[in-house]
């Protein structure tokens, strides 16, 4: 992928923090404010691209009705050199999924605080009224202390209305097919239920290392997101708890009326179920030590 120029504007890129199909994330010195921020700009093969364009301006609409510490912050929209970019808080640290790949060990001992603060970050979302939509451990950034933030709101979306909600309307299928909940993949306006959805896939892979459910074929994994009876996380970690166990499958229920009611409700599931046995919280400590 070409290599953006080093000076756009006041910003000088220092060094790329991340690579998308369309998008490159750098870490940037703003000269005119001596701080150092993010940069998310479209790559320049792909910046004359109306699309690209649009969705960073998107995100920027959502992220400015929004005021929570768990969510990135977005300053400002910007062309320099024809190049179309976002200037945004800096959170120097690696995704979620990145997290589970190196510091496995430590994850266990943290996997509660950690899912209290998606959990808090999302209903913040919701309560504005926009659905995330797509929602996996590689758009939550988090640091060592178990802080986090929830990043890419460039499909964010308003939940259905009442009308679409009883003649359900076909749209284009957008998000990621480890996370996708049944009504999504069926090409359906995904409601706040299919991040309730979502996060359930993404408490599974806290708890356990790996996403519910896999596939040999995209069809394969999407099959059984729409048919394959939610699994149990203590089967992959004897030290998940009962009660998780049956909160994490009625997370991962097929139908939306079946999964908790809203966000708030889920958060404060999330604060108050035990995620770890007594004898893996022991354990969980003393490898996180």
């Amino acid at each position: 992928m070409p290599r953006p120029p080093e000076q756009l504007g006041s910003l000088r890129l220092v060094r790329q923090l991340g690579v998308g199909r369309k998008c490159q994330i750098w870490e940037a010195l703003d000269e005119s404010q001596s701080e150092r921020v993010a940069v998310k700009l479209a790559s320049p093969e792909s910046a004359s691209d109306k699309g690209i364009r649009q969705l960073l301006k998107h995100e920027l609409t959502v992220s400015r009705s929004l005021d929570h510490s768990g969510i990135i912050r977005i300053d400002r929209y910007s062309t320099t050199g024809r190049l179309p970019h976002l200037v945004m808080e800096l959170f120097r640290h690696p995704n979620l999924k990145m997290h589970l790949a190196s510091k496995a060990e430590s994850i266990p001992a943290q996997a509660q605080l950690i899912a209290q603060k998606i959990a808090d970050a999302i209903s913040h979302l919701h309560a504005n009224r926009w659905v995330h939509r797509d929602i996996k451990p590689e758009n939550i950034l988090v640091d060592d202390a178990g802080d986090v933030r929830l990043i890419d709101l460039a499909i964010a979306a308003r939940p259905p209305g009442f009308l679409s909600r009883l003649v359900p309307i076909k749209v284009t299928i957008q998000g990621s097919p480890s996370y996708m909940s049944p009504e999504q993949i069926r090409g359906h306006r995904v409601g706040y239920a299919g991040d309730i959805y979502s996060f359930g896939c993404l408490l599974y892979e806290l708890v356990t290392g790996h996403p519910p459910y896999t596939g040999s074929t995209q069809q394969e994994l999407l099959s059984k997101h729409l048919y394959t009876s939610p699994p149990y996380a203590s089967a992959m970690n004897p030290s998940v708890t009962p009660q998780l166990d049956r909160f994490i499958r009625d997370l991962l229920a097929k139908r939306v009326k079946e999964r908790p009611s809203s966000m708030v409700e889920v958060a404060a599931l999330v604060r108050n179920e035990p995620f770890l046995t007594p004898q893996g919280r022991s354990v969980a400590s003393k490898k996180a030590n």
